[in-house]
């Protein structure tokens, strides 16, 4: 008998909400940075993009043991970051590996910190035990992580992403 499978009912939403919120940032990192979200004018910051799986690593570690990522999900080991095939996605993979896109030529797309953000917001969620997939608790997580690494209008920006999605945020 196999295990039964539990749905990811809002994945969609919060890919869709997400990228139209790294939208956003790119348009900040060309020089856009002042925005009107959710009909308030906000001054969104310069999204990092690592050069590399070392510099990435290591502001996986500093966002982890964060003060107040510490205190909603307890101290985590970091995950460990590697190289993965294919140009379009990212992943957590368990037990603690992210893997990202990290392209020959080009800009390397999956090393940006919306996407680490988020697959770090999986590796929170799972190794805390707060929620396995997309759930409620998911987008509470993320938002949490980019009010830490990227501000509160960041946050703010992505908040509004999520509503305009019908993304369900619960609480940490």
């Amino acid at each position: 008998m196999t295990a039964p499978t539990t749905r990811d009912a809002q994945r969609a939403r919060v890919y869709r909400a997400e990228d139209a919120w790294g939208d956003r940032l790119d348009a900040a990192r060309r020089g856009a940075r002042f925005a009107t979200v959710g009909g308030s004018a906000v001054l969104l910051p310069e999204e990092r993009r690592f050069g590399d799986l070392t510099a990435a690593r290591a502001y996986a570690r500093s966002v982890l043991a964060a003060p107040e990522v510490v205190a909603a999900v307890g101290r985590l080991a970091p995950p460990e970051l590697r190289a993965r095939r294919g140009g379009r996605a990212a992943h957590w993979e368990a037990p603690g590996t992210i893997a990202v896109h990290v392209p020959q030529h080009g800009e390397p797309w999956a090393l940006r910190e919306a996407v680490l953000l988020h697959e770090l917001a999986h590796h929170a969620g799972r190794l805390s035990g707060l929620v396995p997939h997309h759930g409620p608790p998911f987008p509470a997580l993320v938002l949490l992580l980019v009010g830490v690494a990227l501000g509160e209008q960041a946050a703010f920006a992505l908040r509004v992403a999520y509503g305009e999605e019908r993304v369900r945020v619960g609480a940490l």
